[in-house]
């Protein structure tokens, strides 16, 4: 099964596709014009720090400061994925604390007219 950092340097663009009570989504290619190459969705989301878009994400490890601030928050059942991209507002770490994070690869059109 793939992880977060096998996705490092494959997509250009990112974005949320969906976020709501049960889970969030992102989604990727080189162009989310008309299609999308890889969904990742996160289940039993507890926090995120994450922009709406952001671009060239490079997947890692948390820091010992990110899995600190996410045991202080009662987060302990909980993985904690984190990521560094460009933004429209320059670079800034993201993350997310969830119960799990599926990948998904294929070939997903958007309904465009």
């Amino acid at each position: 099964m793939a992880s977060l950092t096998d996705l490092t340097g494959q997509w250009w663009d990112w974005e949320v596709r969906r976020w709501d009570a049960a889970s969030l989504q992102l989604i990727a290619d080189n162009d989310l014009t008309y299609h999308h190459s890889v969904e990742v969705t996160f289940t039993d989301v507890v926090w995120v720090a994450c922009a709406d878009t952001f671009h060239h994400p490079v997947f890692r490890p948390p820091t010992a400061t990110e899995l600190d601030f996410a045991r202080q928050a009662g987060n302990t059942a909980h993985r904690v994925f984190t990521w560094d991209a460009e933004t429209s507002t320059g670079a800034a770490p993201m993350m997310i604390v969830a119960g799990t994070a599926q990948i998904t690869e294929g070939h997903f059109p958007h309904n465009v007219p």
